[in-house]
Parts: C-alpha cells; sequence; structure tokens
C-alpha cells in the first residue's frame, strides 16, 4: 500500500510538473518578448533615467500670447533692433541692447551685452532622418516600414515626436509582441537620439515652427531648442547666460526666437 501510495504521489507530482511546463512555455509563446522588452527597457532606464521623459505641453503662463507686432515704417517693415542672422535663417533678438556676432566653424553665436549667449547650430549639418530612411538601404528601410507599418511619420518633426513619446512607462508583459517590438526599437532610436539638456522635455509652438525644448530656463542652466521651420527643415539652438553674468533668461525669451524664427527673404540674402 505504502508503495502504491508513492507511486501515486509521484505520478500527481510529473502530471503538476508537466502542467506548470506547459503554462510556461505558453506563457513564453505569449508573451516572453514582450518579458524581455519590459525587463531591458527597466534597465535602461535605471541607467538613463531621461528615457523617461516625454514632450510635456508648457504651463499655461508660458504659452501667453506673443507681445504685439512693432510699428511699420514707411516701406511696411518692422520697427525696432536688426534681426540676428546666420545661415540664411533670421529670427527677433529677445533682449534689448546690443549683440556681437561670432561665427565658428559649426555655428554661431549671439552675444549679447546683458550676458545672455545664443549658440546658433549650422542647419546643414542636421540629418533628415525621414528622407535618409525612405530613400536608403533596403535593410534600413525594412525596419522603419516594420516599425510603423502603415503609419509612417511623413516628416522629421513627427518621427522626433514619436520617438521622444516613447516611455518604460508605456511597456508591459501582458502587451502584444507587435507592440512591444515597436517600443523597443523606439527606446533604442531615443537612446541614439540622446537629450541636449536636462531635465525634462517640452513641446514648442509658435508662427509655422513646433519643436522641442530641453531644460527649464527657470533653473539657470543652459537650455536646448529643436526646432523645426515649415518646410520641415531643423535647427538647433542652445540658450545660456555667460559666466560672472547677472543676465537671466526666460521662456518668454525663448518663445520669441520660436515665434520670430524664418528664412531671410531671397532677396535679402
Amino acid at each position: 500500500m505504502k508503495k502504491r501510495d508513492n507511486e501515486e504521489s509521484a505520478a500527481q507530482s510529473a502530471i503538476i510538473l508537466a502542467g506548470v511546463v506547459i503554462v510556461v512555455a505558453v506563457l513564453a509563446v505569449l508573451f516572453g518578448l514582450q518579458t524581455l522588452v519590459w525587463i531591458n527597457a527597466k534597465h535602461w532606464a535605471s541607467i538613463d533615467p531621461w528615457l523617461n521623459d516625454t514632450p510635456q505641453p508648457l504651463p499655461a503662463s508660458a504659452n501667453a500670447l506673443p507681445p504685439p507686432p512693432a510699428p511699420l515704417d514707411k516701406k511696411g517693415k518692422p520697427i525696432g533692433p536688426p534681426q540676428l542672422r546666420a545661415y540664411d535663417y533670421e529670427f527677433s533678438p529677445p533682449w534689448p541692447g546690443n549683440s556681437k556676432t561670432v561665427p565658428t566653424d559649426t555655428f554661431v553665436q549671439f552675444r549679447f551685452d546683458s550676458g545672455q549667449v545664443i549658440a546658433f547650430l549650422d542647419p546643414g549639418a542636421q540629418i533628415d532622418v525621414v528622407r535618409q530612411m525612405k530613400t536608403g538601404e533596403t535593410t534600413q528601410y525594412n525596419q522603419f516600414s516594420n516599425v510603423f507599418g502603415d503609419q509612417l511619420p511623413n516628416s522629421n518633426y513627427d518621427l522626433y515626436n514619436i520617438v521622444y513619446s516613447a516611455s518604460p512607462a508605456k511597456i508591459s508583459p501582458s502587451m502584444h509582441s507587435q507592440d512591444a517590438f515597436r517600443d523597443n526599437v523606439l527606446l533604442l532610436w531615443k537612446l541614439s537620439f540622446g537629450f541636449d539638456m536636462q531635465p525634462g522635455i517640452h513641446s514648442v509652438e509658435g508662427g509655422k515652427n513646433r519643436g522641442f525644448e530641453f531644460g527649464d530656463p527657470a533653473s539657470g542652466k543652459p537650455v536646448a531648442l529643436r526646432l523645426f521651420d515649415e518646410a520641415d527643415k531643423q535647427a538647433r539652438f542652445i540658450f545660456t547666460v555667460a559666466a560672472g553674468s547677472s543676465g537671466s533668461i526666460t521662456q518668454g525669451d525663448i518663445d520669441k526666437v520660436v515665434q520670430s524664427f524664418k528664412l531671410i527673404p531671397v532677396m535679402e540674402r
């Protein structure tokens, strides 16, 4: 009797173990990829916490209406300080007073007497990512298509918005495997894009321009701006203050650049 009980107990254990193996195998098939992506995303975020940052709208106070337009002269041109110009683009100076233009090989600096500095990076050096992916090698384009399917972004702004909006918080072991694959690739792209400044990412919009702002001007630290004009061409700025200066940068100052940034009319180049 004892021997028979032991045999029955062993048989039951074997059945239970087989059931557990089957359940684990089924879960591995259904949720193995998702779980792996979820674990990797948590690990990446522990190394680079900025991965958790996604574009947020600016506070209502920062989205105040732009100041009224400057008065016009007899020829219909605005009366005010001259526009800041570089690389076939121009924008309004955010601060009054004199400024000095300092060109370099890769960017142009505008240094204001009040201490603020704007570095305008060469737009010609910015990659047209969407165009490159769509016209690049077959492997690259296939990956691009596999990630977005029928929702391929039509502009660089849309692509950056999708990539910057990816977050480990949006990944779970129970999500669809195709969605997990897509989010995994987006997080890898987000890592490769990197952040320009910290803390935080904000979406910005003004005039015919839209883009992303990195950092917080209220912190007193440098702020970066990645802007896309109406033709989807990318421009990048860094706003900072010279060492030892009492100058400061506000959100309104940055908004003025976003609002006024545009191509210089061909006849004036």
